[in-house]
């Protein structure tokens, strides 16, 4: 079943004022035949709410939509296409004539148009990539393989350049806060702070623009250069061990678990590290996401991790040390630095490797 996604947005005025109007969606869809249909709203959290379902009857179909903000919803033609559209200060016709498709009504249809394509060049170029990697892994070519990898890390340095001057130099549209996820606040946090301020004067008002904001000011206190938040946790002997404790020390603050497979992986390098570096002041900070006390004890011991410092509250996810830092997945870490301030993230195995070996080198 083949799905074409369309995503239909209106431009703002530069009013901040929220108001309630009715608009209404109109399909023009040429031999429907009964087809099945759902309209879906997105909310800010992307959460799903059902606004109507309906059989299409006949080639003309049309409903009336409030809206007090720009707002996507979803048209779904059920087992053929889905059509994602925001509405705003217009009505929207949307034409369907076999696997063709038009929208009209938006302005910054033509925005997501640009960014849409954008994004399915570079997928078509990695999956190419991919292909050829694959080829030359199955061949054993070493040169091919190296050349690849030099390859895909030149495409992705590209994609990330260009596709930030097409969003920056593009008018303020809402498109952009649902293409977040191809530039991640922590990787581009500076380019998301400008973008935010830029756009805060038409979209600020509305519940997407929060929510990327207040997801951004999350990451901004875990960012690169940040002091890394306190975390007070009792280590198993029941005493009381603070990260702020380290300071003066780079630590490695790792999160962890007993049920977590690549993170007992990853212990031995940890181990092989701290012993090749703790004389130089190389402190690791291992905090548990485990809820059952022995289980954590045990793992330390079969792990070898005796030596490291080691704190939980067996809250699994709800640990608030994870809720601090927005734990999400494990293994997760933080390269903190003498003064406190992060300075790397999710550094494993070569990587962390490298980042010491820099570091203390240099001593």
């Amino acid at each position: 079943m083949k799905y074409q996604i369309f995503f239909l947005f209106f431009l703002l005025s530069c009013s901040t004022v929220s108001e309630t109007n009715n608009y209404s969606l109109n399909i023009d869809y040429k031999n429907s035949n009964n087809e099945e249909i759902t309209i879906e709203k997105v909310n800010s959290d992307y959460s799903i709410e059902l606004i109507k379902s309906d059989i299409l009857n006949n080639d003309n179909y049309k409903i009336d939509l409030l809206v007090n903000e720009p707002t996507l919803y979803r048209l779904n033609i059920v087992g053929k296409n889905s059509i994602d559209f925001v509405l705003e200060k217009n009505d929207i016709y949307i034409k369907i004539n076999g696997n063709d498709i038009s929208v009209n009504g938006s302005v910054g249809t033509d925005n997501l148009t640009l960014i849409k394509k954008y994004i399915n060049n570079y997928q078509d170029e990695r999956y190419e990539l991919n292909r050829s990697f694959i080829q030359a892994s199955r061949d054993n070519n070493k040169l091919e393989i190296l050349k690849i990898r030099n390859q895909s890390e030149q495409l992705e340095k590209n994609f990330i350049k260009n596709f930030k001057e097409l969003i920056w130099n593009m008018d303020n549209s809402i498109a952009t806060f649902f293409v977040a996820d191809y530039l991640k606040i922590d990787d581009h946090f500076n380019f998301w702070d400008s973008l935010l301020l830029k756009y805060e004067d038409d979209f600020g008002y509305t519940s997407y623009y929060k929510a990327l904001n207040e997801k951004f000011n999350r990451i901004k206190v875990l960012s690169i250069g940040q002091v890394a938040p306190e975390i007070i946790l009792n280590d198993p002997e029941e005493n009381q061990l603070t990260l702020s404790s380290f300071r003066g020390k780079y630590v490695l603050l790792d999160f962890w678990a007993a049920w977590c497979k690549p993170c007992r992986v990853e212990n031995p390098n940890i181990v092989k590290m701290y012993n090749k570096y703790k004389k130089y002041g190389f402190e690791v900070y291992q905090v548990s996401l485990d809820r059952d006390k022995s289980t954590w004890l045990n793992a330390i011991n079969m792990d070898g991790l005796q030596e490291l410092n080691h704190v939980s509250d067996l809250k699994f996810w709800k640990s608030d040390a994870a809720v601090t830092y927005n734990i999400k997945s494990i293994p997760a870490s933080f390269f903190i630095d003498p003064d406190g301030k992060i300075i790397a993230k999710n550094l494993r195995g070569p990587r962390l490797e490298k980042k010491l070996s820099e570091i203390f080198n240099q001593i």
